[in-house]
C-alpha cells in the first residue's frame, strides 16, 4: 500500500492515497500517474546543471569544456549577466571564431548595470573581427570610467585598431594553402619551421600521440614536435620527431636554421622552466636535446631562439634584468672555444616595452624576422623584419610590418621562409581549416615561381615549316595557355607555375598528340625541363 506521505523527489508534488474506494481514478491508472510523475521528477533532476562545473573549467582555462556548460546554463537562466560574460570570454580565449563573443558582450551592454570591463572585452571582440571603428568606440566607452594603467591599455588597443585600418587598405597579393590532413588535425598545429629548400617541415602539435596520451587540465594533449618531409612536391604524413625529443613534458619547436641541421626547442620541464635547448640532426634523425649554456643563454626566462646560417650567432627571446619590459630579442656570438659570449640586447629599434618573440635570421645573414606586440602591430603579435645594418655592431633598421593578411588582428607569432622568399609557412585559424590552428603555406603571388619547359616539335618531313599549336591546361584550375613553336625548326619554350597539366599539340596533316606534364613544387621544383615531341601522320 502506498504511504500517504510519499513524495516524488525534486518536484515538491505530494501524492496521497485516495479517500474512497470508488474514486473515478482506478488503481491501475493511479499507478500509471505515479510512474509518470516519478519519471518527470527524475528528468527534471537530470536537467540540473551545477554552475560550479563551468566555473571550474573556466578557472582551469579549459574554455571549450566551460563553453558547453555555460550554453546549457544560459538556457536555464537566459538573463544571467555572468554567464553571458564568461561565454564571451571563452570565445575570446579559444581558437574558435572570436567574433562569436560579440553578441554576448553586446547583450550585457543593454542591461542597466554591468562591469566596465565588458566595454573593453567587447572592443577586443570587435577588434578580432576587423570591425575597427566599433572597437574604437567600445574602448572609448571603457576609458570613461577607467583610470591609470587601464587608460594606457585602452589607448594601446585604439592604436592597434588604427594600425589595422591602414594595413587592410593595402593587402598583399598572397594565397593561403592549407597543408591538408597529412599534416593538420582538429587539434592545434602551430609554429611551422621549414628548411631553405622546402624539403622538411617541423612543427608543434597538441594532438594525441605516442608520448601524449592524456588530456591536460586545459582540455588539450601535451605539446609534441612533429616532422613532415616532401616527396614529389607533396608533404608526406607528419610523424613524431621521436622519443629522444618528445617526452612527458611540453616540447615545442621554436627555431630552425636554414639547412635544418640544428633545431631549437623549448621544453616545459619542471626542473628547467623557461629554458631553450638545441638538437643536432645526423642524417634524418634529430638527436637528444642539449641545454644551451646556462650561465649566458639560459640564466633567465627564454621562450624561443634560432641559430644563424653560419652557426656563429644565436638569436633568442628572453625576459631578464636590463631589458625594455617583457621578453626582448638578444643575440650571443660563439667564441673560439665553442662557448657563447655574453648576450647583447638588440636595443630599442627592435625591442619595446611589450613582448618580442621568435627571432630568425634569414639566409642572407642580414634580415631578421621576429614577432612583436609593439611597433605597428594591428593586434596581439604581428610579424616584422629588420635589416642588420652592420654585422660588426649591434645596429638595426626600423622594423617593417610584413603586412596584411600575413599579419592579422590575432596572434601572428611565427613565420618561416624558403630561400627564394616566394613561400612562407604560418599557423592560422581559417574557415576552411580543420577546427583549430592549422599549418598554411603562404604563396607571395608577386613572386610566383615558374618552371621553363623547352624542347622541339619533330616531324618526319624536315622540308616544311611546322605550323603547330600547343594548348596546355591546368588540370586543377582549368587555366589554359597556348604556345606556338618556331615554324622553321620546331623549337618551343613555355613557362608554367607548379601544377599538373594536359598538353595537346595540333598540327595540320598530323595526328593530334596528347601528353601530361607535372611541374613539381616544394623541394622537387625544377626551374628548367627539356622535353621533345614527335608528331606522326
Amino acid at each position: 500500500m502506498l504511504n500517504e506521505n510519499f513524495k516524488v523527489k525534486h518536484t515538491g508534488i505530494q501524492i496521497k492515497r485516495p479517500a474512497e474506494v470508488n474514486s473515478p481514478l482506478s488503481s491501475g491508472k493511479l499507478w500509471l500517474l505515479i510512474a509518470f510523475l516519478f519519471a518527470w521528477g527524475l528528468s527534471q533532476a537530470q536537467k540540473y546543471i551545477d554552475p560550479r562545473e563551468a566555473d571550474n573549467y573556466y578557472k582551469d582555462r579549459n574554455y571549450l569544456a566551460a563553453m558547453k556548460v555555460y550554453k546549457e546554463l544560459l538556457i536555464q537562466k537566459p538573463g544571467d549577466i555572468d554567464y553571458h560574460f564568461n561565454m564571451g570570454m571563452c570565445y575570446l580565449n579559444t581558437n574558435i571564431d572570436k567574433s562569436l563573443a560579440i553578441p554576448y558582450f553586446e547583450w550585457i551592454t543593454k542591461q542597466v548595470k554591468f562591469d566596465n570591463d565588458v566595454w573593453y572585452q567587447l572592443g577586443k571582440a570587435y577588434h578580432y573581427a576587423n570591425r575597427f571603428r566599433e572597437a574604437i568606440k567600445a574602448f572609448g566607452q571603457y576609458k570613461i570610467k577607467a583610470g591609470g594603467s587601464d587608460l594606457t591599455k585602452a589607448d594601446k588597443e585604439i592604436e592597434e585598431c588604427t594600425n589595422g585600418e591602414e594595413l587592410v587598405k593595402y593587402p598583399l597579393k598572397v594565397s593561403f594553402q592549407n597543408l591538408g590532413k597529412e599534416v593538420n588535425t582538429s587539434f592545434p598545429d602551430y609554429y611551422p619551421l621549414v628548411n631553405s629548400d622546402e624539403s622538411m617541415l617541423i612543427f608543434t602539435t597538441r594532438r594525441p600521440g605516442p608520448t601524449s596520451q592524456q588530456v591536460e587540465i586545459d582540455g588539450y594533449y601535451s605539446s609534441d614536435i612533429y616532422v613532415s618531409r616532401a616527396v614529389n612536391g607533396v608533404w608526406g604524413k607528419a610523424q613524431s620527431i621521436g622519443s629522444q625529443i618528445n617526452g612527458p613534458y611540453d616540447e615545442e619547436a621554436v627555431g630552425l636554421n636554414p639547412s635544418a641541421s640544428e633545431l631549437t626547442i623549448y621544453i616545459d620541464d619542471i626542473k628547467n622552466f623557461g629554458k631553450i635547448y638545441y638538437s643536432e640532426r645526423k642524417g634524418n634523425t634529430f638527436q637528444k636535446p642539449i641545454l644551451y649554456n646556462v650561465q649566458t643563454i639560459n640564466s633567465d626566462f627564454q621562450s624561443s631562439g634560432s641559430i644563424s646560417p653560419d652557426g656563429n650567432t644565436l638569436f633568442f627571446a628572453s625576459k631578464r634584468s636590463g631589458g625594455y619590459g617583457e621578453t626582448d630579442i638578444y643575440m650571443a656570438k660563439k667564441l673560439p672555444n665553442g662557448q657563447w659570449a655574453l648576450p647583447q640586447n638588440l636595443g630599442p629599434n627592435i625591442n619595446t616595452p611589450y613582448k618580442e618573440d621568435f627571432p630568425w635570421l634569414d639566409v642572407d645573414g642580414a634580415t631578421l624576422y621576429f614577432s612583436s606586440q609593439g611597433h605597428t602591430t594591428m593586434g596581439d603579435f604581428d610579424l616584422f623584419k629588420s635589416q642588420w645594418l652592420n654585422t660588426d655592431s649591434n645596429s638595426w633598421s626600423a622594423p617593417q610590418n610584413l603586412g596584411y593578411p600575413v599579419n592579422t588582428t590575432g596572434d601572428d607569432r611565427c613565420i618561416s621562409f624558403t630561400s627564394d622568399h616566394h613561400v612562407a609557412y604560418v599557423s592560422r585559424v581559417r574557415p576552411e581549416g580543420y577546427g583549430d590552428m592549422d599549418i598554411y603555406r603562404v604563396v607571395f603571388n608577386d613572386m610566383q615561381r615558374y618552371a621553363v619547359v623547352r624542347g622541339r616539335i619533330i616531324t618526319a618531313d624536315t622540308t616544311k615549316p611546322i605550323e603547330a599549336l600547343m594548348t596546355v591546361t591546368n588540370v586543377k584550375t582549368s587555366d589554359q595557355f597556348q604556345f606556338k613553336p618556331i615554324p622553321r625548326n620546331g623549337h618551343y619554350i613555355m613557362a608554367l607555375p607548379p601544377g599538373v597539366y594536359r598538353v595537346k599539340i595540333e598540327c595540320s596533316g598530323y595526328t593530334t598528340l596528347n601528353d601530361n606534364i607535372i611541374i613539381y613544387d616544394l623541394s622537387s621544383f625544377q626551374p628548367e625541363t627539356d622535353k621533345n615531341y614527335s608528331l606522326s601522320k
